[in-house]
């Protein structure tokens, strides 16, 4: 017996993890331990980035942060969001 499948049923909700920012970034009004959304990991030589976008908290974007994760946290980058 087969299970049914859908082919092209819409994606209605997706989660993605948080993490805590490290450290102050005040061009964007980020306080260390402010939390984002991460949207996308990146290795690149031995080293883990998160790219992670950080709201108000009325939900609109604040700006993105490019933090290192693997070998130590950090803040790598950042820039403000596009509305």
């Amino acid at each position: 017996m087969e299970a049914p499948t859908v082919k092209s049923a819409p994606l209605l909700h997706q989660e993605h993890d948080r993490l805590t920012i490290p450290e102050d970034v005040p061009e964007l009004g980020i306080q260390k331990g402010d939390q984002g959304v991460i949207r996308r990991l990146t290795y690149l030589r031995n080293t883990v980035f998160a790219f992670v976008m950080v709201t108000y908290s009325t939900g609109q974007p604040k700006g993105w942060v490019v933090v290192e994760i693997k070998p130590e946290r950090k803040v790598r980058s950042f820039t403000t969001a596009t509305q």
